[in-house]
């Protein structure tokens, strides 16, 4: 996900507008600059998930995303939301027989889900791109059997890798906590720079 400056700024506006407020001093660059570091966070998240490998279905990385800018007396916020898996995912889940998770997860009994099963199943589904030429003519170019055996198949795989996952577990990629770490030092230097601006902005209208 990439969040333009004009795209900040307008939702910046609709902020300010909804809150019904009309001040001397009007926060714009400052709620600007927070909808922009906040996108910059989803970004480099679902980047370090394309770099890990993680994210093989798509479904996790395009799960992430803002919450509208919310105000409870002085404080703003800007919640990223995503998946409830990708907590997992970030943290790590210890198996049934090795594997370690930062946050205390674990995995309670050895067989996957139908749910987990699905979901590895579209997984590597995706990853076929394409059926070759020897498989249609094998099955039949029209489709309907082809199609029932290679699902089939995607399913015995996933059951398969699903019990690997349940024993072995779920390695912490720590995808989340690095676009945090990274996202947080630059912060202060950027709502700064955003204040002096709305501070000259406003002795300006004055």
């Amino acid at each position: 996900m990439s969040i333009t400056k004009a795209q900040a700024a307008a939702l910046a506006d609709g902020f300010l507008n909804s809150l019904g407020e009309e001040k001397d001093f009007q926060p714009k660059e400052i709620y600007t600059e927070l909808i922009l570091i906040a996108g910059s966070l989803v970004e480099q998240a679902q980047n370090n998930l394309e770099k890990d490998h993680s994210n093989s279905s798509g479904k996790l990385a395009s799960s992430l995303h803002l919450d509208e800018p919310t105000q409870n007396g002085n404080v703003v916020r800007v919640d990223v939301l995503m998946n409830q898996y990708g907590r997992y995912v970030n943290k790590g889940v210890k198996g049934t027989v090795s594997g370690r998770s930062t946050a205390g997860y674990s995995f309670k009994t050895p067989l996957p889900s139908t749910a987990m099963v699905k979901s590895l199943a579209e997984g590597i589904g995706r990853a076929k791109k394409s059926t070759s030429v020897s498989d249609v003519k094998k099955y039949g170019a029209h489709g309907g059997h082809e199609k029932k055996l290679v699902n089939l198949s995607n399913i015995t795989k996933a059951f398969g890798a699903g019990v690997n996952i349940k024993r072995y577990g779920i390695k912490p990629t720590g995808f989340l906590d690095k676009a945090v770490a990274t996202t947080v030092a630059s912060v202060r230097d950027r709502l700064g720079a955003a204040l002096k601006i709305d501070i000259i902005n406003s002795i300006n209208k004055s």
